[in-house]
């Protein structure tokens, strides 16, 4: 029965409805009318008591009722209550068949309360090339912290052999994840040539699009992944014979000056905190990766930016770039130098000289981050490196400039 009563359409089963409630409110009443017709009036009981014949002549003759107003009057107690549910039952009736009858004004657009999950594979790279290791970068949206990750490669479209399984794994942290990934100890070997992308899965079906993992030429990177072989720098070569051509006397020549071995910057010590990227500026894209360090490691602190959100370190392969402070633990009391670096608040143009009709170098945008070298007199011109390896002037009022930071950067000469 509850499965009929639920296929039926939402029209029939509130018509059934009124009809049934109107048959039990017929019922109802015409029983209760018919026991109170049944009851003996008060002047039959007095008249039927009495001996004397009755003159009905002299009975006043009833006349019929002229209004409704006296029909109502005259219908018993239960006639009065079906005349007046009986309108109201239809009323309600009618304004519910209109509510269903209505024509749909159409579709009604849902908005979603949750946050869509999604996940974008912003880079992928090879940043060591002993061990091969790749890193990603991973930024999502609607996954709670700890939501796992899982990372894959793929040769021209095929599932690619590559990563460590044990490491292809990750977790996402305030909508980001970093995952550096080596390579498997029985990994097939690469071919120059082929399409190498990486994509990473998530949990509820969630997946990236697929990034071209890059082989950077230097370090070794690409030589090592591809396994090429290197040739050797210096070769064992036999001395030439000796002529009987009589040679002029040998002039006395200085003996060449022994190179001296260049020192690495040092500064204090902070412990890696979280593996991550290290980056030729202090800036998140693809083509800024130039290393990497591991959970567990030491760095060296050899400067910072002005807001403190990233420091220049040398790592214990001796790479020298930048890092997020979100991946190492800062030593108490730690003093690190601001470095001459700010971002551009102003997209505008690098000159030659600091003057704007000199030649144009290259661009700076908005976000960008340059390297301060030295500036005018006036502080109206600094003269920056770019993240293009370009040289030139820019006016001041395209960066932000930290009072003193600005002290610090060397008046042009």
């Amino acid at each position: 029965m509850q499965d009929l009563l639920s296929g039926l359409h939402p029209v029939v089963l509130v018509v059934l409805i009124i009809v049934v409630v109107e048959l039990v409110v017929v019922v109802l009443v015409a029983l209760i009318q018919r026991l109170w017709r049944r009851r003996p009036a008060a002047d039959e009981t007095a008249t039927a008591s009495l001996a004397e014949p009755v003159d009905y002549t002299a009975l006043p003759i009833e006349e019929k009722p002229r209004s409704w107003r006296e029909r109502f009057r005259q219908l018993s107690v239960a006639g009065r209550f079906l005349v007046i549910l009986l309108p109201i039952v239809a009323l309600l009736a009618l304004l519910i068949l209109i509510l269903f009858m209505r024509p749909s004004a159409g579709p009604v657009a849902f908005t979603p309360t949750g946050i869509p999950i999604t996940l974008v594979l912003r880079d992928a790279a090879v940043i060591r090339a002993d061990p091969l290791t790749v890193s990603i970068r991973v930024e999502s949206s609607g996954l709670a912290d700890g939501a796992p990750l899982s990372v894959e490669m793929f040769e021209d479209g095929q599932p690619f052999a590559w990563l460590n399984a044990a490491e292809a794994v990750g977790s996402v942290q305030g909508n980001r994840a970093e995952i550096q990934i080596q390579q498997a100890s029985d990994a097939p070997l690469p071919t120059e040539g082929r399409r190498y992308t990486l994509l990473v899965r998530g949990p509820n079906g969630a997946v990236s699009g697929e990034a071209v993992l890059s082989t950077p030429e230097v370090g070794g990177i690409a030589d090592r992944f591809y396994g090429r072989s290197v040739a050797e720098v210096a070769t064992a070569t036999a001395p030439p014979a000796p002529t009987a051509t009589l040679r002029p006397a040998p002039t006395a020549t200085p003996a060449p000056m022994a190179s001296a071995t260049p020192t690495l910057p040092s500064g204090p010590a902070a412990v890696v905190t979280n593996g991550g990227n290290v980056r030729r500026q202090p800036l998140i894209i693809a083509t800024n990766v130039i290393g990497g360090i591991n959970a567990g490691e030491q760095v060296q602190l050899l400067a910072r930016t002005p807001n403190g959100l990233w420091y220049s370190v040398r790592t214990v392969r001796d790479e020298i770039g930048w890092v997020s402070v979100t991946l190492i633990r800062l030593p108490d009391g730690a003093e690190v130098a601001v470095a001459p670096v700010v971002t551009v608040f102003v997209d505008g143009i690098v000159f030659a000289q600091p003057d704007r009709s000199s030649a144009e170098r290259d661009r700076v945008v908005r976000n960008e981050v340059v390297e301060l070298l030295q500036r005018t007199a006036a502080g109206d011109w600094y003269e920056v490196l770019t993240l293009r390896d370009q040289q030139g002037w820019v006016a001041a009022e395209l960066l932000g400039i930290p009072p003193d930071v600005a002290t610090a950067v060397p008046t042009r000469p």
